[in-house]
C-alpha cells in the first residue's frame, strides 16, 4: 500500500460514513415539524452531496485531494452552528443535526495531520454543541452532555490513531519499495560490471591468449599464417567488443541464419574435420550479445576437444556439433560432442576454458551451459541461449481459390510432428 492508495482508502471509508447518516439528514429535513427554511435545507443537502461526490472521485481517480474531508468537517460545523438560528421551536427529542457529530469528528481525523489537529477540530465541534444547548434548541442534563462529549473525543482519538497508522504503514511500504528499487538498481549495476568482466575474461582467454600461444608455437610458414589469422580474428573481436561496450546505439538483433553460418565457419576454423548439423534457417533472431557468446562458447568447447581430447602426438578426436532451434520454448541449443579421452568435470584441475569461456559466457547472456564427461567416454557440452521469434508480418488478404478448397464434408488431414528424441551423452 502506498500513501496514495491509503488516502483513497480513507476517502472511501469517509464516503461510506457520510452515506450512513444520509437517512438521518433526509428524515430530519423532510419530517421536522418546525418547517426549516427551504433554502437552508437545500444548501445542507447539496453540501453533503458534493462532499460525497468529491470523496468518491478521490477514491476512484487516485487524486491527492484533501478538500472533501475538510468539506465534511466545515459543513458539519456550519450546519450545527446555524441550526439554532433557523429552528423555530425547541426539540422534544435529540435534534437530527447532532447525529452528524460522529461523522464530523471522524472527518476531522482524516483531514488533520495528526492527533493534535483531530482533537482541536473535535473540541471546536463540542463548543458548537454547547451553543446549541445554551440556545434552548436542545437542553440536556450536564452529566449527559459530558458523557456525549467524552464519547466524541474518544471517537476522534480512535479515528486519528487509525488514520495515522494507515498513513504510517503506507509511508513505510513506499520507503521500503524505494529502498528495494535502489538495491535492485545497484545489484543490476554490479551484475552488469561482473558480466562485462566475464565477457572480457573469456575474450582474452579464447582469442588473445590462444593467438599468442599459436604464435609462439609456429614453426612453419603454414603455422605462421594460421597464427597471423588467429591474431587478426582476436583483434577484430576485441575491437567489436570495445565498440559494443561504449557505443550509444544498441546493435540490432542477429538473424538466425547469420548466426548459424558464423557458428559453422568458426567451428570448422578450429577443427576442419568437425561435423556441423544445422537446423533450417527461419526468421528467428538472437540478441547480439547472446549470438556472440554462443558462437564463442561453442568454438571454445571445440578448441578444448582439440587441445585436450587426445593424447599428445595423436590426431584430435572426432567432434560433432549439432544445433537445434526450439521455437516453442524460445531457446537455441548447441551440442558439442567429442569421442576423446574425457575428464572428471568436478576436479579442481578441470579445464579452465570450459569454466571461463563456456559457463561464464552463457551466464552473461542468461544462457545455460552443461558439461558432461567421464574418463574414456568423451565430452559433451550443451549450450542454450534465448531465441526471439520472427517479427510478425501483416497478413496479406487471401484471394479465393475455388480449385484449392476442399470438398464439403471432406475431413481435414493433419500430419503430426513428432518431437526430436534427445540423445543421451
Amino acid at each position: 500500500m502506498t500513501r496514495d492508495s491509503a488516502q483513497r482508502l480513507l476517502a472511501l471509508v469517509l464516503a461510506l460514513g457520510v452515506l450512513s447518516v444520509a437517512p438521518t439528514v433526509v428524515t430530519g429535513l423532510l419530517g421536522d415539524p418546525r418547517q426549516l427554511p427551504a433554502a437552508w435545507a437545500a444548501a445542507t443537502t447539496c453540501g453533503y452531496l458534493l462532499a460525497v461526490v468529491g470523496l468518491v472521485v478521490q477514491a476512484v481517480q487516485r487524486t491527492g485531494w484533501r478538500w472533501p474531508a475538510w468539506a465534511v468537517v466545515v459543513l458539519g460545523d456550519v450546519v450545527l452552528a446555524s441550526y439554532p438560528l433557523v429552528a423555530r421551536e425547541s426539540a422534544l427529542d435529540v435534534p437530527w443535526v447532532l447525529g452528524l457529530s460522529p461523522v464530523t469528528v471522524g472527518a476531522g481525523a482524516v483531514a488533520a495531520s495528526g492527533l493534535g489537529g483531530a482533537l482541536a477540530l473535535a473540541a471546536l465541534h463540542l463548543v458548537l454543541r454547547a451553543v446549541v444547548q445554551l440556545s434552548g434548541t436542545w437542553v440536556v442534563p450536564p452529566d449527559r452532555a459530558a458523557f456525549e462529549a467524552l464519547g466524541l473525543l474518544v471517537i476522534a482519538t480512535a479515528a486519528s490513531v487509525a488514520v495515522q497508522s494507515v498513513r504510517t504503514a503506507a509511508t513505510s511500504v513506499e520507503r521500503a519499495r524505494e529502498r528495494a528499487q535502489a538495491a535492485a538498481a545497484a545489484a543490476a549495476a554490479v551484475r552488469a560490471v561482473e558480466q562485462e568482466h566475464s565477457r572480457w575474461d573469456a575474450l582474452v582467454h579464447d582469442d588473445v591468449l590462444a593467438s599468442l600461444a599459436q604464435t609462439t608455437q609456429a614453426r612453419t610458414a603454414a603455422d605462421r599464417r594460421a597464427a597471423r589469422a588467429a591474431a587478426t580474428t582476436a583483434l577484430q573481436r576485441v575491437e567489436r567488443g570495445a565498440a559494443r561496450g561504449t557505443g550509444p546505439v544498441q546493435p540490432p538483433d542477429a538473424e538466425l541464419a547469420d548466426v548459424l553460418a558464423e557458428l559453422a565457419e568458426t567451428v570448422r576454423a578450429v577443427h576442419p574435420a568437425a561435423v556441423v548439423e544445422l537446423p533450417p534457417a527461419t526468421g528467428a533472431r538472437l540478441d547480439p550479445e547472446a549470438a556472440d557468446a554462443l558462437v564463442a562458447a561453442a568454438a571454445e568447447a571445440v578448441r578444448n576437444a582439440v587441445r585436450h581430447g587426445a593424447p599428445a602426438g595423436s590426431p584430435p578426436p572426432a567432434v560433432r556439433v549439432r544445433v537445434r532451434a526450439d521455437a516453442r520454448r524460445g531457446r537455441l541449443r548447441v551440442e558439442v560432442r567429442d569421442d576423446g579421452v574425457g575428464f572428471v568435470p568436478r576436479r579442481p584441475s578441470a579445464r579452465l576454458g570450459l569454466a571461463v569461456s563456456v559457463r561464464r559466457r552463457a551466464d552473461v547472456v542468461d544462457g545455460t551451459a552443461l558439461v558432461r564427461s567421464a574418463p574414456g567416454v568423451g565430452t559433451v557440452v550443451l549450450l542454450g541461449v534465448p531465441l526471439r521469434p520472427a517479427p510478425a508480418e501483416p497478413a496479406a488478404p487471401l484471394a479465393p481459390v475455388a480449385q484449392a478448397s476442399p470438398a464439403p464434408g471432406a475431413p481435414l488431414r493433419v500430419r503430426p510432428v513428432r518431437p526430436a528424441r534427445a540423445e543421451q551423452p
